[in-house]
């Protein structure tokens, strides 16, 4: 039987995929060590006091191998339980390796689902591009660029590169500055 625990445990390793790991910095611990330099007058305690602080501003990537490894250890007997198809966790982002790991026998993955065994040609998808680097090509594009633009600066198709705007759009990065009043054809 599936514990309350185990699917919290799922749920969490779940929702930290696509997650960034950069390194997350604690802006208040910053404040209050700046705080305590400013009237720390002993040489000793300043320079443990910067050591701390050097270490804060530099930040700490989230440690998600505890949730891995709960998904590892738990995910193929849940997945049996609850009736979740290998598939559905692909199509969550759970890598091909982890599900492995876990005890699956995960298929390829295309836009559309597992791979179909197929004969013949077939074109590889392409890596996904960092949504970091989306942003930087749109910067370089400057104001009033297009989706066409970005996606031929990207070399992606413009259905792919509208779901990485709609991404920057919900995080405030570009704006939407609507219609090309100069366009009247189709699209």
């Amino acid at each position: 039987m599936v514990t309350k625990k185990t699917e919290e445990g799922i749920r969490s390793y779940l929702e930290s995929l696509g997650q960034s790991d950069k390194p997350v910095v604690d802006r208040e611990a910053v404040k209050s060590i700046k705080a305590q330099l400013r009237t720390e007058r002993d040489l000793i305690e300043r320079a443990k006091l910067l050591s701390q602080l050097e270490r804060e501003e530099a930040g700490r990537v989230p440690d998600r191998s505890g949730d891995e490894a709960v998904f590892i250890a738990e995910a193929r007997a849940w997945a049996d339980e609850t009736g979740v198809t290998v598939g559905a966790l692909q199509a969550l982002g759970v890598s091909v390796d982890v599900l492995r790991r876990a005890g699956f026998d995960p298929q390829p993955v295309t836009a559309g689902g597992p791979r179909r065994a197929r004969s013949g040609g077939g074109r590889a998808r392409a890596a996904a591009i960092p949504l970091d680097d989306v942003a930087a090509a749109a910067r370089k594009l400057g104001s009033g660029w297009k989706i066409a633009d970005l996606a031929a600066v990207l070399q992606r198709e413009p259905m792919t590169v509208r779901n990485y705007v709609a991404k920057l759009l919900e995080q405030g990065v570009v704006a939407d500055l609507g219609d090309d009043p100069r366009h009247n054809g189709r699209g």
